[in-house]
């Protein structure tokens, strides 16, 4: 007989000091277990943003996603469950980073770590860049001019892979910025972080290769509403 136990919690989390004007983040918990799963989950909602309906929409695609989640992994675990190693449980954690929050601009990181059987499980990033001002969610290409800056953000990999060389000695295949990584990037204080999921371009277990790159040497090749993160 299964055991579900289910709980939910939200606290507000304030990290905007002595800015009132500063959005804030909300955090609650889905958590519950049974007897083959384990599941812990955590939403992330936004409050103190001016037009309350592009707040909704966002908070609205964050729990739906979550939800989409849940679902499907209870459907795999269940599927799953004989094939899982003995003492072992199919296992979902979803945990929520805030990486930028200033300048009307947010930068959030969902990390979705997801094991159903087989020598270890998978870990992917969804980042969600919200431009707050502009009322929209932003890509990579958003950001810049135009389609120049993909060279430019090329180069500045390959600089810093040679700057760095022993951080990025275990990669085996040279990294490019693809149509597929529109979304794989945040802002993190004065930088554009790009970063590569596992298997990308390393094995497993070293994890996301991430490269920070300086904003003030992108400024020139920003649009000027986004010039503003540098500030």
């Amino acid at each position: 007989m299964l055991r579900k136990i289910f709980i939910l919690g939200m606290v507000v989390v304030c990290l905007c000091g002595c800015d009132i004007r500063r959005i804030r983040t909300e955090r609650g918990i889905k958590e519950y277990e049974t007897d083959f799963s384990e599941v812990k989950a955590e939403v992330i909602q936004f409050t103190g943003m001016n037009n309350t309906d592009f707040e909704n929409s966002i908070n609205d695609e964050i729990e739906q996603a979550v939800e989409s989640d849940l679902v499907a992994f209870d459907s795999q675990a269940t599927e799953n469950c004989d094939n899982v190693r003995m003492g072992n449980k199919c296992v979902l954690n979803i945990s929520w980073d805030e990486k930028y929050n200033a300048n009307d601009f947010i930068s959030v990181v969902e990390e979705k770590y997801t094991y159903t059987g087989g020598a270890h499980g998978t870990t992917v990033r969804i980042p969600k860049n919200i431009d707050v001002s502009g009322e929209k969610t932003v890509k990579l290409s958003d950001l810049f001019m135009d389609d120049g800056y993909i060279s430019t953000l090329n180069r500045m990999i390959n600089a810093r892979m040679t700057d760095h060389s022993d951080e990025y000695k275990d990669l085996w295949a040279k990294p490019e910025i693809k149509d597929s990584h529109q979304t794989d990037f945040y802002i993190d204080n004065d930088k554009l972080v790009i970063f590569f999921q596992p298997y990308d371009l390393s094995y497993y277990a070293r994890g996301f290769v991430e490269f920070p790159l300086p904003l003030d040497e992108l400024s020139g090749y920003m649009k000027e509403e986004y010039r503003r993160l540098i500030t």
